[in-house]
């Protein structure tokens, strides 16, 4: 097994910048993410939510209904 030259060394950082740049001008380029989880706010379906359309879960409903039936 033989050591690595400076050259090689340069060499192989030369490289691992040019992929890291590829795939940077990749992900810059690409189209934006427009899944629900992505454009969702943060807290959505809680009180803190700032739509106040979100604020209450479509299965709220359900889960009152099994909370009352458990008293």
């Amino acid at each position: 097994m033989s050591r690595k030259t400076s050259k090689e060394y340069r060499e192989e950082k030369a490289r691992r910048e040019k992929a890291l740049q590829t795939e940077i001008a990749m992900a810059i380029k690409a189209p934006p993410i427009k899944t629900g989880s992505a454009t969702d706010p943060p807290y959505i379906f809680t009180c803190l939510c700032p739509d106040p359309d979100r604020r209450k879960s479509k299965y709220a409903p359900m889960l009152r209904i099994h909370k009352s039936m458990r008293k």
